[in-house]
């Protein structure tokens, strides 16, 4: 069993190729550490089944690249596409009609194929030089918890577990990130067979949230997709509309942390906004953070005297809530200067939001 690190630049190159000659790999994704096998090599998967005690007809998820290689192994009807284009890459297994072209053991008694397009370099970069679809089952014997670091897996291994694995990418210790979320599209009903951090709701446009811990994880997802979407510079603004309580300062803050603002995000109700030196940004285009609250706005004249348009400069991010006070005009002025993202949150339950984007 050999061992390397990922700061090591012959990881995901030694990882490939272990993999194409069949061999079993641990290796870190954007959820938990996984155990990746050519998904299409007969003999790998046979040995992938063996380590994991798993018993036959148990699908296993692979990962692809984009939604081109999916269609080689799945059914992608415009539905499904639909949600490809919504939440993939990111933490979500989507279930769908197989094509047969995996081997034995990966697909599903009833021919069902789960799909992972994880929002992580290091497997995307791993995909490509393999060429074919990875195992992305989680790095656990069957029936056993997923694994944040290497030592926690060994822990729980025989010797001859151990002798098994032909190859460990060590990432350290990964985010304590739930596995993705399991989403069965197969049939005409969404179904959703595990929570993961971020859940979709039954229509598949909506993401849901059962605590603060998940609305922050959800905003981190929007707003990362957004980003990744944006073909300009344009100032990116959420427009955050919901009842009172619902979570859109929730949502403000966490969105704050992924751009490393420093300090406790407060309410800006009796200022209208906060401005944020962003220290820390994962990408060069957003320099600014900025947070609304127009909940006491009445007049567009109130606006005005803050200079209101023109703090939406190029590069900055603002999250704006109760943005309908600030009348049909001020809005339609706006949505012309920026990118313009509406977020409506609504509650379902008494502790249940539904987040549309």
């Amino acid at each position: 069993m050999i061992r390397i690190g990922t700061k090591d630049k012959k990881a995901v190159e030694m990882a490939a190729d272990v993999i194409k000659k069949g061999g079993l790999v641990l290796y870190p994704s954007d959820t938990v550490y996984i155990l990746a096998v050519d998904a299409t090599n007969k003999s790998a998967v046979e040995k992938l089944i063996g380590f994991k005690d798993r018993w036959a007809g148990k699908a296993i998820s692979v990962a692809v690249l984009d939604e081109v290689m999916a269609s080689e192994y799945v059914e992608l009807d415009d539905n499904a596409k639909r949600l490809y284009s919504r939440l993939l890459p990111g933490p979500f297994t989507i279930i769908s009609k197989g094509k047969h072209k995996t081997a034995k053991g990966i697909e599903a008694e009833n021919g069902t194929l789960g799909i992972r397009i994880p929002d992580s370099k290091l497997i995307a970069d791993l995909v490509r030089m393999v060429g074919k679809p990875i195992s992305a089952t989680s790095a656990n014997l069957s029936g056993r918890s997923p694994h944040y670091s290497v030592e926690s897996l060994l822990g729980t291994l025989s010797k001859k577990k151990m002798e098994m694995l032909d190859l460990i990418v060590d990432g350290g210790r990964l985010p304590n990130n739930k596995p993705s979320t399991v989403i069965d599209i197969s049939e005409s009903e969404i179904k959703v067979l595990r929570r993961g951090d971020v859940v979709t709701g039954k229509s598949g446009q909506t993401v849901i949230s059962k605590s603060e811990k998940e609305t922050g994880k959800v905003a981190e997802f929007i707003v990362k997709k957004i980003i990744e979407k944006s073909k300009d510079d344009k100032a990116i603004v959420l427009a955050l509309t919901g009842d009172l309580g619902c979570g859109k300062t929730v949502f403000s803050r966490s969105v704050a942390r992924m751009f490393g603002v420093e300090g406790k995000i407060t309410s800006p109700t009796f200022f209208i906004f906060n401005e944020y030196e962003i220290t820390k940004s994962k990408t060069t285009l957003i320099t600014k953070f900025l947070h609304f609250d127009l909940y006491r706005i009445r007049d567009k004249h109130e606006l005005d005297e803050i200079n209101f348009f023109d703090l939406f400069e190029k590069g900055s991010v603002a999250c704006v809530e109760w943005p309908e006070n600030m009348g049909e005009e001020a809005l339609e002025e706006l949505k012309k200067k920026v990118n313009w993202v509406p977020i409506k949150f609504e509650y379902i339950e008494e502790n249940t939001r539904e987040i549309q984007y």
